[in-house]
């Protein structure tokens, strides 16, 4: 890379291929305190009305080790974006709080757990590394471009100055906090879902395309494909079944319109509620014990009341049941109920495997209007519904095509491309890239107007 010594472009690969390891390593080690936590609620049913002291317990670790209680994937972009150091204690905390929530039962997933890992390891590995930025963009310690920090109203996150304070090594930390986090995020999400291309598209775009992170992408590929080949070895990740992918054909884009559509409607409810109730707890009261014990009571109560077992836990034996076409109705409302039950009231652990399962139920309902195989209607509506609740459109279709294959790739492109558009431009992270960039854009085209004499 032009301007960057030999010494940092090694210190940077050596970085990347230990990331790899160590998010792989972290990666099984979360797969398996997480299955066994759901093998034993499984087992032994009455756990679930645990869950509301679980709940408590989990949020008494965080403070115990000194984290905020109202940390989430969000808050975690956010400090990436302000290029703010990821404690290490975040780590053990998200994995002990996530197994937690699933021995109680809670529809939650552990895919954010992932994400918190890999963020709190990656900036954990870089320290010793003594990393530097390879590209020039960053000089003196803040941005040679000069852009500003956004975080804030609506979710709205972006680009910030560093922090000024110490940085990996010493020093200014020059955005390498930023990339560090990310690439551990990237690597570890690649080894749990053998996907390392969407992967790395997942953490650019939920930096919003920030210089730090972007710009070092061939390392974090780099991490990505070590993650994912260690994976592949050992065989303990979530594997989501294949399904048959058919030509494209005007039913087949038919059948992705309408899915599509679904999806950008149910999606962006759905994502608002959560939202929308972890604001409203948080300014009726930042109990977080309280809400937490709630949420846990609410999620045993409904759970009891309607005979919901196969609704706990992350999904994914929902998910196998839809991609084998043996789901549909409104499987997906009870699903996404819960989710929001036990999210939106401030549980530990993740939302993308319930969000997949809820799109999956979604597209397999959908064979209702479109009469088409419901096992590729699942896959649609997974693709569909992560973009939407996400905003992150290449990661939602490099994603499909990596987990059920490349020919679906018409499919997944229309799909995304419908659902991304009429969904509402806020997620589960923020804004979308893509909003971000276009009012940058129309800023910039404002200011040129402005200077011409």
């Amino acid at each position: 890379m032009k301007g960057a010594s030999s010494a940092q472009v090694l210190r940077h690969g050596v970085f990347a291929v230990a990331v790899g390891v160590v998010g792989a390593a972290a990666s099984v080690v979360l797969c398996l305190v997480v299955g066994w936590a759901y093998d034993l609620v499984c087992a032994h049913g009455w756990l679930l009305y645990l869950l509301p002291i679980f709940a408590v317990a989990s949020l008494l670790l965080y403070r115990a080790l000194r984290l905020p209680l109202d940390t989430t994937t969000h808050t975690v972009i956010n400090d990436i974006c302000a290029d703010r150091p990821i404690s290490p204690a975040l780590a053990p905390g998200i994995l002990l709080g996530t197994a937690l929530s699933i021995l109680g039962g809670a529809s939650v997933g552990k895919e954010a757990a992932a994400l918190h890992m890999g963020a709190s390891l990656g900036d954990l590995v870089a320290r010793p590394l003594k990393l530097r930025p390879l590209t020039g963009v960053w000089k003196g310690g803040s941005r040679a471009d000069g852009a500003g920090g956004t975080s804030g109203g609506d979710g709205a996150v972006g680009s910030a100055g560093a922090s000024g304070g110490a940085g990996i090594g010493g020093g200014a930390s020059g955005g390498v906090h930023a990339y560090a986090a990310s690439c551990g995020m990237a690597a570890c999400f690649a080894a749990l879902f053998f996907a390392p291309l969407g992967s790395t598209a997942f953490v650019i775009e939920l930096s919003r395309y920030d210089r730090s992170v972007w710009r070092h992408a061939p390392f974090m590929l780099l991490a990505c494909f070590v993650a994912f080949g260690l994976a592949s070895i050992i065989g303990i990740g979530d594997v989501i079944p294949k399904v048959p992918l058919p030509a494209l054909s005007w039913p087949v884009v038919g059948q992705c319109v309408v899915i599509a559509v679904a999806c950008a409607l149910v999606g962006t409810v759905y994502i608002q509620i959560i939202d929308g109730a972890q604001r409203l707890t948080k300014r009726i009261s930042q109990n977080y014990y309280l809400w937490a014990a709630l949420g846990g009571v609410l999620m045993a109560v409904l759970v009891t009341l309607f005979d919901w077992r196969g609704f706990e836990g992350t999904g994914a034996n929902l998910l196998s049941d839809a991609l084998a076409g043996r789901a549909g109705g409104w499987t997906f409302a009870v699903k996404a109920l819960l989710t929001i039950v036990c999210l939106g009231l401030w549980l530990r652990g993740g939302e993308i495997m319930p969000t997949f399962t809820v799109g999956a139920l979604l597209g397999a309902s959908c064979t209702v209007m479109t009469q088409g195989d419901p096992a590729f209607s699942a896959a649609v509506g997974l693709v569909a519904f992560f973009a939407a609740m996400s905003r992150c459109p290449v990661t939602a279709f490099l994603m499909g095509c990596e987990i059920f294959g490349w020919a679906g790739a018409p499919a997944f492109a229309l799909a995304v491309a419908v659902s991304f558009s009429l969904g509402r431009d806020v997620g589960l992270y923020g804004r979308g890239a893509t909003g971000i960039l276009k009012r940058a854009t129309s800023a910039a085209r404002a200011r040129l107007v402005v200077k011409k004499p």
